[in-house]
């Protein structure tokens, strides 16, 4: 087999550019195009080369003739947005050292009031939730019974008594008669043993008659005290004894908090301190008390020690029975500012805040005294000014100098 001298065509498809118009002006007769980019780096390579053999041959390298300027843009500077209930701004106050108690209210005077006489109920003139007063009457027990008794124990003793007159009479005239010798001694002993028991039966007829005098008052129970009618037990034709329980009474006008604090404030405990009382249902709204007792010891098996506060009810808004916190104030500062311990910071230079100025935070060093209200509050006594705002959230990427803007929560 003889080797072709010549490769055969390449299909116009497979063709690149360049040769395509290689064979294009071939057929029109023209000069295939020359390749220039060999030259263009040649020159670049020449024109390099002269530039750094005349720089080492001088010493001097020549500045290029233009210069590229690389802009950098400055970063945009933070600013922090902070609510308006993370600021405070400062004013005198009260600073207050409290403990708190817990407890339930309870009225100062509550009275079950029993039946005093036996009867049926003939009369119940109040319901549970009824306001009485003082002598308003409350319950009255069938007194035609005990008015038939009264009679009947009077009339015995008046028959009695005239028993006694008799007797009496009868022991005179036997005296006279033993006097002048007609009559024995022993028929006045007799006459005279008489009279003796029908006094003993008069004084016991007596006694009856004012028990059932009482009777007959106690039959119409009455209110001792004004207050409110907690509960009634009885209606009207009830048969009830004596000591059944009728209804209670109770005055709400001032209530008492039972409450109890830990052992160890026993010492800063004293009667007439104030008490600040929140009840449930009636949300922040403070009522005032004042210490009244305060036990010897603290609670059987802890240490505990109970105290007792009274409440001023005169609305009559608070009820017995409803679970009550107090704060208990043990020791008061007024006109002193003080801050929140959240806002307290600290660092190398010592105790500082962070104080508003402006669009800015700034940071402001204060001398701290003392803490209150159980180690919420901190009282300062330099470094601040009634009217400074500062900021009294703990914002750890709040920092001193940087900007910042209210925002509304």
């Amino acid at each position: 087999m003889t080797k072709p001298t010549h490769d055969a065509p390449k299909p116009e498809w497979a063709l690149t550019s360049r040769e395509q118009k290689v064979a294009k002006a071939k057929a029109e007769g023209r000069k295939p195009p020359r390749r220039r980019w060999p030259w263009v780096v040649l020159a670049i390579l020449v024109v390099g080369g002269s530039a750094l053999t005349s720089g080492a041959l001088t010493g001097v390298t020549e500045p290029a003739e233009t210069a590229v300027v690389v802009a950098v843009e400055k970063p945009h500077e933070v600013v922090m947005q902070i609510l308006p209930s993370e600021l405070t701004k400062i004013a005198p106050q009260t600073l207050r050292e409290t403990v708190r108690i817990t407890g339930s209210l309870g009225p100062i005077r509550e009275l079950s009031i029993p039946a005093e006489v036996s009867g049926h109920i003939d009369l119940v003139s109040h319901r549970a939730g009824d306001w009485v007063e003082t002598g308003d009457m409350l319950v009255r027990i069938d007194i035609e019974t005990l008015r038939n008794q009264l009679e009947q124990s009077r009339a015995t003793a008046d028959a009695t008594r005239a028993q006694l007159d008799y007797a009496n009479t009868q022991l005179e005239r036997t005296q006279s008669l033993v006097d002048r010798g007609v009559a024995t001694s022993s028929s006045f002993d007799s006459v005279a043993a008489n009279v003796q028991q029908l006094k003993a039966n008069l004084v016991a007829l007596e006694q009856q008659v004012a028990t059932a005098e009482r009777s007959l008052t106690k039959a119409t129970i009455s209110a001792p005290f004004s207050g409110i009618i907690a509960e009634r037990t009885v209606d009207p034709g009830t048969f009830v004894s004596v000591g059944a329980p009728l209804m209670t009474l109770v005055d709400i006008s001032s209530l008492e908090l039972e409450g109890v604090v830990p052992v160890n404030y026993a010492p800063r405990i004293t009667i007439g301190q104030t008490v600040d009382v929140t009840a449930d249902g009636f949300g922040d709204q403070p009522f005032s008390g004042t210490v009244e007792r305060i036990a010897p010891v603290a609670a059987s098996g802890t240490r505990m020690l109970p105290i007792f506060a009274t409440i001023d009810n005169a609305s009559g808004a608070l009820r017995g029975g409803m679970f009550a916190s107090g704060v208990l104030v043990l020791e008061a500062k007024p006109d002193a500012i003080g801050v929140a311990v959240n806002a307290l910071r600290n660092d190398e230079a010592g105790d500082f805040v962070l104080k508003r100025a402006g669009d800015r935070v700034v940071r402001q060093s204060v001398t701290v005294a003392r803490t209150w209200d159980r180690g919420r509050l901190v009282e300062v006594t330099q470094g601040l000014s009634p009217g400074d705002v500062i900021v009294s959230a703990p914002l750890e990427r709040l920092q001193p100098d940087m900007a910042i803007t209210v925002v509304e929560g």
